[in-house]
């Protein structure tokens, strides 16, 4: 009787290897790029910077990254009773920009949780995060659809990391995270960070 079970290991053993090999050789081969043809999502990366470094009255947050332009937060609520350290929050969000060679608009909802130093409002934050569900845009980002989350680097001045995936109906994308383009202004001002 002969033992196929360790053969059988062996052989899914070399397949998983020549796969990995072959995804770090993708990887090597386009470094920086990530495509999209409308029919799967684009990963995107990078940082949000620190409000008040966009816009003309540098009333947003400059976005770096694939994402080059303004975000602005124009809803922002919380039930959380003040006194609290740990705070919730919900609202919605605006970008103008680029995203490669699209550019346009999107908005999107969040939800935000931190963890603050003492009472929320008034105390530093500790740590915090949010989720950003994409809901609609426009021009080149009309049937935009997705999601974007962003964790807060809490030094002087902060900023916020993101990462997601977009998906563009219709639209062929090449990203490059070294693009850079100008700033929009939008008019909407608020203080507050997601």
């Amino acid at each position: 009787m002969t033992d196929h079970s360790a053969s059988h290991a062996g052989t899914a053993r070399r397949w998983a290897t020549i796969s990995l090999l072959a995804a770090v050789l993708a990887s090597l081969l386009l470094p920086g790029v990530a495509t999209a043809a409308g029919i799967g999502a684009t990963v995107v990366t990078g940082t949000q910077l620190a409000y008040g470094t966009c816009g003309a009255n540098r009333d947003g947050y400059q976005m770096t990254g694939d994402l080059v332009g303004c975000w602005w937060i124009t809803e922002f609520e919380s039930t959380t009773d003040a006194s609290k350290h740990n705070v919730r929050a919900t609202g919605t969000e605006l970008f103008i920009g680029s995203l490669g060679s699209l550019s346009g608009s999107f908005t999107t909802t969040f939800g935000y949780t931190a963890k603050m130093d003492g009472p929320w409002v008034s105390s530093a934050e500790i740590h915090g995060r949010c989720h950003h569900p994409v809901v609609a845009g426009t021009g080149d980002f009309a049937g935009i659809s997705g999601e974007l989350n962003f964790t807060d680097v809490n030094v002087n001045p902060p900023s916020y990391p993101y990462w997601g995936n977009l998906r563009i109906a219709g639209q062929s994308l090449t990203l490059n995270s070294a693009t850079t383009g100008a700033l929009p202004s939008s008019g909407v001002t608020t203080a507050l960070s997601c």
